[in-house]
């Protein structure tokens, strides 16, 4: 992916019959540390899955109150990643110094895993905490410390993430809409019941393509980056259907998976289950075909996590809040998360929740015919329009 640096032309002007050149601003410059946000949660603690970056605006002043940004990592990240890909700290300043956003706290917890996601999600089997209660993490534990050590305006508060960061931005802002002022998504997964709907083109749901990714029966021995539909499906039933039982529970057959002893109780093993039963496999131009059907207890929980159903079920709140939301989408995004946009932007519009939503084909200087837009396509120049969203909308 290529990053757009923007350059200054150098122009010239009259003045008072003299030439000279403009000036521009000089560049203020904000600190970025990396810090440790403790949890009482013991996977987040013990896995040390707690690490975080902060940002603090130029010429930072206790004195004053700053309005957060929160901004969640995607899938197979961490809290670096905002840094190490794009630069955050470089953005920020430049915006900041330009006075297209204005000065704020950037905070970029962790939401990485076993899994390689938690998808911000409580990982909860019955009174069992399994991988991680990130939800709580961020809601209770990180969002408590920045407001303690870091002198916040809480009633100017934002979460914006990319994919799976996505999700848990609008998912989070959508639960919690008293907390957030404004919200963006880039690329985010917003409606799940789309990964059981076959695409026109390959005539496979996303179902069909984990399965055929697996040459047939899912595996657990399949999570990496040669399995990259496997290893998402495995991150989110952690996330939404983990399983705390004994042994006898589990039946790779029926797509359950005892992975580790539990921490809390060596007689019981820690694992998932995915929420769909394989019948029968056939293979059709070389490429396996799964028959199967959902496990309708399993299926219920991951829709309880649905964003597009929490808005639906909190859209009163929602609209009380008053929060703004925004998102962005690829045409061409490879995981087809331009329909989820799509279903969430009509979502809003028939609840009357204000948004703003846009599926990009491309940018000045990146025309579509050569460059497509893809999952992170053009990311450095979509979150500088989310952050500008996010910055109006904060006032």
């Amino acid at each position: 992916m290529k990053k757009i640096i923007g350059i200054l032309t150098i122009s010239l002007f009259v003045l008072s019959g003299c030439m000279k050149e403009p000036t521009t601003p000089e560049l203020k410059k904000g600190t970025l540390t990396e810090t440790v946000i403790h949890s009482a949660d013991p996977y987040i603690e013990t896995q040390n899955y707690n690490g975080a970056y902060i940002y603090l605006p130029p010429d930072y002043d206790a004195a004053n109150s700053y309005p957060v940004l929160y901004l969640l990592h995607g899938f197979g990240s961490d809290y670096r990643f905002w840094q190490s890909i794009e630069d955050i700290k470089d953005i920020l300043d430049y915006m900041i110094t330009m006075g297209e956003i204005e000065p704020m706290i950037v905070v970029m917890p962790n939401g990485y895993n076993d899994f390689a996601g938690s998808f911000y999600t409580n990982s909860v089997d019955s009174l069992y905490p399994a991988f991680g209660q990130f939800e709580n993490y961020i809601i209770n534990e990180v969002i408590t410390f920045i407001d303690s050590a870091y002198s916040t305006d809480t009633t100017k508060r934002a979460i914006a993430g990319i994919s799976m960061g996505g999700y848990g931005a609008m998912k989070l802002g959508a639960k919690y809409p008293e907390l957030f002022r404004a919200v963006a998504g880039f690329s985010g997964v917003y409606d799940f019941d789309l990964f059981l709907v076959e695409d026109s083109t390959t005539h496979m749901s996303m179902v069909d393509m984990v399965i055929a990714e697996n040459g047939g029966y899912i595996s657990p021995l399949n999570l990496n980056a040669e399995h990259p539909l496997t290893s998402m499906m495995f991150a989110m039933a952690a996330a939404f259907s983990p399983r705390v039982r004994d042994s006898s529970f589990f039946n790779p057959l029926e797509n359950k998976f005892g992975l580790s002893p539990y921490y809390g109780n060596p007689s019981l093993l820690m694992g998932v289950q995915l929420p769909f039963v394989i019948d029968s496999l056939d293979t059709i131009n070389g490429i396996v075909k799964g028959y199967w059907h959902l496990d309708s207890l399993t299926w219920s929980q991951w829709e309880a996590q649905n964003v597009k159903n929490i808005f639906i079920n909190n859209y009163q709140n929602i609209l009380s809040a008053g929060t703004k939301y925004y998102m962005d989408c690829g045409a061409q995004d490879e995981l087809k998360l331009n329909y989820h946009l799509m279903v969430l932007d009509g979502t809003l519009k028939q609840l009357g929740i204000p948004h703003k939503a846009e599926i990009f084909s491309d940018y000045p200087g990146y025309p579509a015919d050569e460059f497509n837009a893809m999952h992170t396509s053009h990311l450095y120049l979509r979150v500088r329009e989310g952050l500008k969203y996010i910055s109006d909308n904060l006032e």
